[in-house]
């Protein structure tokens, strides 16, 4: 095939003279063209193999400039035709990279040998082009870059996949080689500049940071080359990143420590089963030498149970080749021993079987703790005893054979009279030997077969299958002269009693929970007979369970329509009697029946019902006292008792807070009375106190003095008021001792910068003596009783009389700070 000329020339004479000349050369002639700009437009179209251009022709576009279009755009050769030889012509258009260059006139030969020279040129030209991107691909593919260092320049030049490992762009690295050599590790970057200046080859692994912050590796190869300068050496060489071989060593050689440090048992096993090699946990655990276990059947040297062929050959066409489950196996002396084992099918690159891996885990110390767990989960840790837990069980088993076999079964329930005495006087220590010494005593007399267990505290139950009436009365008198015999705890012996119900199968419950309910109310009825005796459940202690229940119903129903009312005790300051406030006491209206606070509010702290109730109460006190302050222009503090459960919630100073927006009561006008005790019991009372003080409500510590850490108790809260309890002030001022307790507590609540009320004054003599000790106010039948709201009324006006018409209560009460 001839190839394709393209000829722009502007003198049309000249142009087809040409083209014929053309011809006769064995050339084809695509085109002739006056001016470059549609020189530009017809290559674009026809594409020819050669572009003949002069360098003046018509229009604004000149032959170098068409040139150039031409070779950067389209990638045609050009060769110059021009009648001109001055440098600025040939400067012009050499910058454009023409092929040849013939000046006019010109003879054929010379016009042959051009087109044909520039023709071979372009052929070696391609295939130089064609070399490089092989080059290329094979550099990309294997991920190599290209990088040579001139020691007399200090310059390093790069190119390939450098510039994707590095993040540097390779013209930056050709000025300025330090911006690779701070990539690299500093051992590894001292170490490649001591080759470099030496000249040496280089042949190195070296570590590196990209840019981005991720660590990599690369793997540095060169070698000198002597440039076309005398006396120029450089070192030409690849480098290719080796990150993911590092990584697979470092992995390997993290998987070469963990087969041979890991505490499980592993075998590499041939697909027939022999064994290939086995790390030292493995011979660890089986007590085999390495020599006695190489090339041994696995299923032979270790399974007491061997998996079959058949079990392998599945395990090696599931896709994911993997089982695992508990098996037993046996030691190199013939101890039988638990394992839970992996076997994994590994496969080659053309999906052929090429081995097993088994990792074995000795389970025995497992075994051990679930069979201790299971112990513990049904035994008392104290005694030993079984526990609740094992109760239900084994009662629920009882009961079952019991009514298939038609046979009784009794239920014996045991609580110790007087524990708490021995556990509060002689400490936690002494009262968990006691138990010790107990459950061992009741083991000693239930018969076999007899199941006892620890119920809680210092309740033990007793499962007795087989048992009637008679049996039960004799086990638990018995039980009673073996738990009273004496126990040495201490220098001194101990002497307790107890209490037991019995409850019978069937005639007292065929259910779990109504026999353990029988067999409790049983016991608590031989409580309230005496103690160290026994009782048997009857239907008249089911009456009085009853009862407690209807209690409870009815209370349910009195929360919901509120049948509560408020009365109000009076509160004076002792020295000028004047009113100082009001403490809220709920009572439930049952009917024409006013029950007190003692007689319903346990029933409700033990169902819950308190929080209703004393939401209630606090809204109540908090609404009157708000009518108090309105109507009478009495601004009166008003106190209110808060129980342990309604202290205790999670939202009650939350509560407190919304109540005194709903109502508009000032929160100093609240004062809230928390027993000792609870806030004994409470961990983060501290915090709850804080809160509530935030809003600035009051507190009052109720009963003062009843319970064993008050000194801890002031030393911590933040409290404004103590109470002294009334069991300290109604036998004052006779009693020395409640004398010097009140004088006492008086004392220290003023050193603490504390007001201090005492409750329960019946007598003047009383309220002398509390004023004279710097008691602040007072409360009790000497002043008044609690009082309905309708009989406030009378109260003030009575209290307003009696005080010779001098302050109001309103304006006494402003006066007390």
């Amino acid at each position: 095939m001839s190839h394709r000329i393209q000829i722009v020339e502007d003198e049309r004479i000249v142009a087809l003279d040409l083209k014929e000349c053309i011809r006769s050369l064995g050339f084809e002639v695509v085109d002739i063209s006056a001016s470059g700009e549609r020189a530009i437009a017809r290559a674009r179209e026809l594409r020819p193999d050669l572009t003949l251009m002069d360098i003046h022709l018509d229009g604004e576009m000149s032959g170098t400039e068409a040139a150039a279009v031409l070779r950067q755009e389209l990638d045609i050769p050009v060769v110059f035709l021009t009648a001109y030889a001055e440098e600025n012509t040939l400067k012009a258009a050499e910058e454009s990279a023409p092929y040849g260059y013939l000046l006019k006139p010109f003879e054929l030969r010379e016009l042959n040998a051009t087109l044909r020279m520039a023709f071979s040129c372009r052929a070696a030209e391609a295939e130089t082009r064609d070399q490089h991107r092989r080059l290329q691909m094979a550099i990309d593919t294997a991920k190599l870059g290209i990088w040579e260092w001139d020691d007399q320049q200090s310059t390093f030049f790069s190119q390939g996949h450098l510039q994707q490992l590095t993040g540097i762009h390779p013209g930056t690295l050709r000025d300025n080689a330090p911006s690779f050599m701070r990539l690299l590790a500093k051992n590894d970057r001292d170490k490649l500049l001591t080759m470099l200046q030496q000249r040496g080859q280089v042949e190195m692994v070296a570590s590196m940071q990209r840019p981005d912050g991720e660590a990599a590796w690369v793997e540095l190869n060169a070698k000198q080359f002597q440039g076309q300068n005398q006396g120029q050496t450089k070192l030409v060489g690849v480098l290719r990143d080796v990150t993911e071989r590092v990584q697979m060593e470092e992995k390997l050689r993290q998987a070469s420590a963990v087969f041979h440090t890991t505490a499980e048992g592993i075998a590499i096993v041939s697909p027939q089963r022999t064994i290939q090699i086995v790390n030292p946990a493995f011979l660890r655990m089986t007590g085999y030498g390495f020599a006695e276990v190489m090339g041994q059947d696995i299923d032979e040297l270790l399974h007491e149970r061997r998996h079959s062929g058949e079990f392998y050959l599945q395990l090696a066409e599931q896709i994911n080749g993997l089982w695992n489950g508990e098996i037993l196996c046996r030691r190199n002396g013939g101890e039988l021993f638990p394992v839970w084992e992996h076997i994994c099918a590994v496969h080659d690159e053309y999906q052929q079987l090429s081995h097993f891996i088994i990792a074995c885990s000795d389970i025995s110390g497992i075994h051990n703790a679930q069979r201790e767990l299971n112990h513990m989960a049904f035994h008392d840790a104290l005694t030993g005893l079984g526990n609740r837990h094992l109760l239900q069980e084994q009662l629920e088993v009882e009961l079952d054979r019991a009514l298939c076999h038609q046979q009784p079964l009794g239920l014996v329930f045991i609580d110790l009279d007087g524990f708490k005495l021995v556990n509060d006087s002689l400490g936690h220590a002494a009262g968990d030997r006691l138990l010790q010494i107990v459950a061992a005593r009741i083991k000693e007399t239930i018969r076999r077969g007899d199941l006892a267990t620890r119920f809680g505290g210092d309740e033990f139950f007793i499962v007795c299958p087989g048992s009637g009436e008679n049996e039960c009365i004799q086990l638990a008198n018995r039980l009673i002269n073996r738990l009273e015999e004496p126990i040495l705890l201490t220098d001194e012996p101990v002497v307790i009693s107890c209490s037991i119900g019995i409850a019978l199968f069937p005639h007292n419950g065929q259910e779990i929970d109504k026999l353990l309910r029988a067999a409790d109310s049983a016991m608590y009825e031989a409580k309230i007979q005496g103690k160290r005796r026994w009782c048997l459940f009857n239907d008249g202690m089911a009456d009085k369970v009853r009862l407690r229940m209807q209690t409870e119903q009815h209370l349910r129903q009195a929360v919901r329509r509120q049948s509560f009312e408020l009365h109000y005790q009076p509160l004076v300051t002792l020295g000028d009697d004047a009113l100082a406030g009001f403490e809220a006491l709920v009572r439930w209206r049952d009917g024409e029946q006013l029950i007190m606070p003692d007689q319903f509010i346990p029933v409700a702290e033990e169902c819950g019902l308190i929080h209703d109730i004393g939401e209630w109460v606090l809204r109540s006190a908090c609404t009157q006292a708000c009518e108090w302050q309105e109507r009478y222009q009495l601004p009166l503090r008003v106190a209110v008792n808060v129980s342990a459960r309604q202290f205790a919630a999670p939202d009650f100073v939350r509560r407190v807070g919304l109540i005194l927006l709903e109502t508009g009561l000032y929160p100093h006008l609240l004062e809230l009375e928390v027993t000792e005790s609870t806030l004994q019991i409470m961990e983060d009372s501290q915090r709850v106190l804080g809160e509530l003080k935030a809003l600035g409500v009051s507190i009052a510590i109720d009963d003062f003095g009843t319970g064993y850490s008050s000194m801890a108790l002031l030393k911590h809260l933040t409290i404004d008021r103590l109470k002294i309890d009334r069991s300290f002030v109604k036998d004052t001022p006779e009693a020395v001792r409640d004398c010097a307790i009140c004088r006492a507590i008086v004392t220290l609540a003023h050193s603490l910068m504390l007001s201090i009320t005492a409750e329960g004054v019946e007598t003047a003599e009383q309220a002398n003596f509390l004023s004279k000790i710097g008691c602040d106010t007072a409360q009790g039948y000497l002043f008044a009783r609690p009082l309905a709201p309708d009989a406030l009324v009378a109260y003030l006006a009575d209290w307003e009389q009696r005080n010779g018409g001098g302050d109001t209560p309103g304006e006494q009460a402003k006066k007390i700070p």
